[in-house]
C-alpha cells in the first residue's frame, strides 16, 4: 500500500490519479480543513487527519502495511519530510519526494531573500510599519512580538481555530484576512492597496501557490517583499512532475 503524505494541491492530485488507477493507498493530512477538501473530492474514505510525529508515523506504516511513502507535504514542512525519510530507512521501504520547482524570481532591490523565520522577522521589521504575513498560521507566533511597534496583517486559511488563536494573540479582527488561495496578481495588488500594506512576507510555494504573482504585485505597488527560502534537504528520490512520478511508480 502507498502512503501519500499530502498537504498541497499537488498531493490531492496525486491521490486522485493513483485512486483512478486502482492503486491501494491512504493519505494523511494535518488539519480538519485538509480532510474536508478530500471529502469534497469524494475521497474522504482515503484520508486520515492528524499530525504524526516520527513514532506515530512508524506505527501508522506498520499498521497499514505501507511499502511506499510519497511525501507531498508543503515545501516548508521540513520536520515531516525528515521523519518520513528516517522511518522509510528504518523500515526499508521506498521514499519518494514530490515537490514543484521553486520560483524564478526577477531581479529587484524590493526583493529580500532570507533563510528562515527569525531573519524574516528582523528584516521585515526594518522595511515598514505595516506588514502582511502570507506565510501561514504557524508563522504568526514568530512575528507577534512585533505587534506593539508594527501593525501586523495576516492572511490565513479560513479555519475557525486559527482565526480564534490570532485574535487571542492580539491581532484585531480587521487585520485578519481569512481566505483560501492562491491569488492572482490583480487580487494581491487590490489587497495591498486596500490594507495599506508596506511590507509583504511570503514563502516560495512555487507555481502552485502563485508566488510569482505575489512578487509581481509587490513590484507593481513598490512594496518590499521578504521571501523565506526553502529548506534544502537531501532527498533520495524527487520528482517535480506528476507524470514523471507516475512513470517512476510504473503506472
Amino acid at each position: 500500500m502507498i502512503l501519500v503524505m499530502s498537504g498541497t494541491a499537488d498531493g490531492r492530485e496525486i491521490v486522485k490519479e493513483l485512486h483512478q488507477r486502482g492503486v491501494r493507498l491512504v493519505t494523511t493530512v494535518t488539519t480538519a480543513y485538509g480532510e474536508a477538501l478530500y471529502r469534497e473530492m469524494g475521497l474522504g474514505h482515503l484520508c486520515v487527519e492528524g499530525r504524526l510525529d516520527g513514532e506515530g508515523l512508524l506505527r501508522f506504516i506498520e499498521e497499514r502495511e505501507i511499502d511506499t511513502i510519497i511525501d507531498a507535504t508543503h515545501p516548508y514542512a521540513q520536520r515531516a519530510s525528515l521523519n518520513a525519510m528516517e522511518v522509510s530507512r528504518a523500515k526499508g521501504i521506498k521514499y519518494i519526494r514530490f515537490q514543484r520547482e521553486g520560483t524564478a524570481l526577477p531581479q529587484s532591490p524590493l526583493i529580500h531573500k532570507v533563510k528562515d523565520l527569525p531573519e524574516a522577522v528582523e528584516t521585515s521589521s526594518r522595511l515598514g510599519k505595516r506588514i502582511l504575513l502570507t506565510t501561514g498560521f504557524n508563522s504568526v507566533q514568530s512575528f507577534i512580538r512585533l505587534k506593539d511597534k508594527i501593525d501586523l496583517v495576516v492572511r490565513i486559511l479560513p479555519i475557525p481555530e486559527h482565526i480564534e488563536k490570532c485574535l487571542a494573540m492580539g491581532i484585531p479582527p480587521w487585520n485578519i484576512i481569512a481566505l483560501q488561495g492562491p491569488f492572482s496578481k490583480e487580487f494581491n495588488v487590490a489587497t495591498f492597496r486596500e490594507f495599506s500594506i508596506e511590507v509583504v512576507v511570503t514563502k516560495d510555494g512555487g507555481k502552485e501557490a502563485k508566488t510569482l504573482e505575489k512578487v509581481e504585485a509587490c513590484l507593481e505597488t513598490g512594496i518590499p517583499v521578504v521571501i523565506i527560502q526553502r529548506p534544502e534537504l537531501d532527498y533520495p528520490v524527487m520528482y517535480s512532475s506528476i507524470d514523471k512520478l507516475l512513470n517512476g511508480l510504473g503506472l
